[in-house]
């Protein structure tokens, strides 16, 4: 974030104070600050900054900067530019910090203010603890949106990337818990296309289960919390019994020596999850002598 000189603004009392000293000392202010730094520029830059002269001096007579006085007065021109790079550095600590406490107060701006915190080099503690803030502030937001995206099974759209991110800069267990977030987001979409596909297939009276759901159901017995044992409760009844009561009467009659695949999905995916429903219980009592040695499920 950059600021022009014309974007200063400082206290009457230190306009009046460049007006007494320059009355003591004689001259113009703003000459010697823009032609001093004409003198300490680069020697390619020079002859852009003689053209560009009026101009800064307009701007300088806008706003009076006594620091900017103070660095054109110094004996060499590296002792101007450490001053110079001090002056900048307080000029865009002052802009950065108001940029932040309006995202604070308001929520206006914050993704730029975000990207302010993320990617400037800040020196000035007090922004750098309005950053902080910030962080803490856009996670909390940033989770709740994740945590609705991961309960509709939605498509994230790169918002984890960004979560990681800011969680970063809170701390390391910030991060930790934003990770798990993710995967749950993560597992819970692909549940959602799981059933999706299982549904579609007991309209169209397909009987086979969609390979989806295997992977979803080990996506989300892989996470171990209160939340994937209820998504993964959904997706099982879906995937193995309401698609399990489609497939197995228009199956389990026709098997004549072995267990069929998908059959064979659905009759280990009731013994490993312990699914209980009195529509395909009689099926899977069927099924049990060719079926009670089909390979289980993942």
């Amino acid at each position: 974030m950059r600021t022009s000189s014309t974007s200063r603004v400082f206290p009457p009392l230190l306009v009046l104070g460049l007006a007494a000293l320059v009355a003591c000392r004689g001259g113009d202010p703003c000459a010697t600050i823009v032609d001093r730094q004409i003198e300490c520029a680069p020697t390619e830059q020079r002859s852009y900054l003689q053209e560009d002269r009026p101009r800064a001096l307009a701007s300088c007579r806008e706003r009076p900067d006594p620091a900017a006085l103070g660095c054109a007065e110094k004996r060499s021109c590296d002792e101007v530019r450490r001053c110079s790079e001090g002056v900048r550095a307080r000029d865009q600590a002052g802009a950065v910090r108001q940029e932040i406490e309006a995202a604070l107060a308001s929520g206006e701006g914050r993704e730029a203010a975000l990207s302010t915190c993320h990617f400037i080099e800040l020196k000035d503690e007090g922004v750098k603890q309005l950053c902080g803030q910030l962080f803490v502030q856009a996670l909390a937001t940033a989770t709740h949106e994740l945590e609705a995206i991961r309960d509709r099974g939605s498509d994230p759209e790169g918002r984890c990337f960004d979560l990681g991110m800011t969680a970063e800069r809170v701390s390391a267990q910030a991060r930790h818990r934003a990770e798990a977030l993710c995967k749950e987001v993560e597992a819970s979409e692909r549940a959602r296309r799981a059933i999706t596909e299982a549904r579609k297939n007991i309209e169209t009276r397909t009987p086979e289960v969609p390979f989806e759901c295997g992977i979803a159901a080990e996506d989300l017995g892989r996470l171990n919390n209160d939340w994937a044992r209820a998504r993964l409760a959904e997706l099982t009844r879906a995937c193995y019994v309401e698609l399990g009561a489609s497939i197995l009467p228009a199956v389990v009659p026709t098997m004549q020596y072995t267990c069929e695949f998908h059959v064979g999905q659905v009759f280990k995916a009731v013994q490993k999850y312990k699914l209980v429903d009195p529509t395909l219980a009689p099926w899977i009592e069927q099924a049990t002598a060719k079926c009670g040695d089909a390979p289980p499920v993942p």
